[in-house]
């Protein structure tokens, strides 16, 4: 069963559907994603919260990818995974702007 939390990131609060029991996996999610858009923000000096987002979803995709690359893998089940977290920061963005 699905239920909504909401998540703190860079100061802003966004409403994520997740799965009972899933509640401190998702926090952790949204503690990288921050980490990585302060990175991000100390790196490039990107103060737009949108923008930030971006890049930094952009950042944790690379990574991603490379990851898959060194692993010689074009699972499917990675690449769900990776359309689902996007269609979260899409709703994210578009809930917290």
């Amino acid at each position: 069963m699905k239920n909504v939390m909401y998540v703190q990131i860079m100061g802003h609060e966004y409403p994520v559907e997740a799965n009972t029991g899933d509640e401190l996996y998702v926090n952790r999610l949204a503690q990288f994603v921050e980490e990585k858009m302060r990175e991000v923000k100390e790196d490039s000096k990107i103060v737009d919260s949108y923008k930030l987002a971006i890049m930094a979803a952009m950042n944790i995709t690379d990574e991603f990818f490379r990851l898959q690359e060194a692993k010689g893998s074009t699972s499917k089940t990675f690449e769900d995974k990776a359309d689902a977290w996007i269609k979260i920061l899409d709703r994210a963005l578009q809930t917290g702007s």
